[in-house]
């Protein structure tokens, strides 16, 4: 039987599958990183406003009052909305546009005083948002990420076609022959791993595409050219 390793094909492929893993494995990194830690934004959110709760209760005015006291400790600001308080002792933040263009998350205890503000881009979780979305440095960083992703996909397709059986048992294509040692059952772990988590990964690379730059534009140039677009969007 004729190795595959030595057919032209397989050998570019195995190339495509190593250069694109070079590329996108510091990304994927750090993308995983930053987003299993952003899953905690209101683990984290709720650290940054400790000191805004567990207040006394008694004697809260109602919601209107509070935005009030907010605009009013802010003059010239333009309310945005309003996060009700998730206990009776928590302040509630009202989020207001700043006349400079800035915005303002301003705490609001229950009796209607201003107890503090926050800038909200300064928070750990929107700090956290940037480096996964952007690593930071603006559009420049929203397009490398998203070659990435797009990289990755070409990586997990590429390494698909590498460790499809082509007429082999299970051992070594659904669970790794551990037995064989040395390189070869490092191998084996890679491409069942990789086989197992495949699908999950193309799942979060497809869901995530569409709101990137160049995927976004194309997307919704396709939802508009098909019609599943009805009324203005937001």
């Amino acid at each position: 039987m004729t190795d595959t390793r030595q057919i032209p094909l397989y050998r570019t492929i195995w190339r495509w599958h190593f250069y694109a893993g070079l590329f996108v494995i510091p990304f994927i990194l750090v993308l995983s990183v930053t987003g299993a830690a952003y899953l905690f934004k209101p683990q984290i959110d709720r650290w940054e406003e400790r000191a805004w709760r567990g207040l006394p209760a008694a004697d809260a005015v109602d919601a209107d009052a509070q935005v009030a006291a907010a605009l009013a400790a802010n003059k010239g600001a333009a309310f945005h909305y309003y996060r009700i308080p998730e206990a009776p002792g928590d302040a509630a933040i009202v989020h207001l546009g700043l006349p400079g263009g800035a915005m303002r998350d301003v705490a609001v205890s229950p009796q209607g005083r201003v107890i503090g503000s926050a800038d909200p881009d300064a928070r750990w979780s929107a700090w956290l948002a940037r480096l996964h979305g952007s690593l930071l440095v603006g559009r420049s960083g929203k397009l490398l990420v998203e070659l990435a992703a797009s990289w990755a996909i070409v990586m997990i397709l590429t390494g698909l076609y590498l460790w499809w059986p082509r007429g082999r048992g299970l051992a070594g294509v659904v669970w790794p022959r551990l037995s064989l040692g040395g390189r070869a059952a490092l191998r084996d772990l890679h491409a069942v791993t990789g086989f197992w988590v495949s699908g999950f990964a193309l799942v979060l690379l497809f869901t995530a595409l569409p709101w990137t730059d160049v995927w976004a534009s194309g997307f919704r140039a396709v939802r508009a050219e098909m019609g599943w677009v009805s009324g203005v969007q937001d």
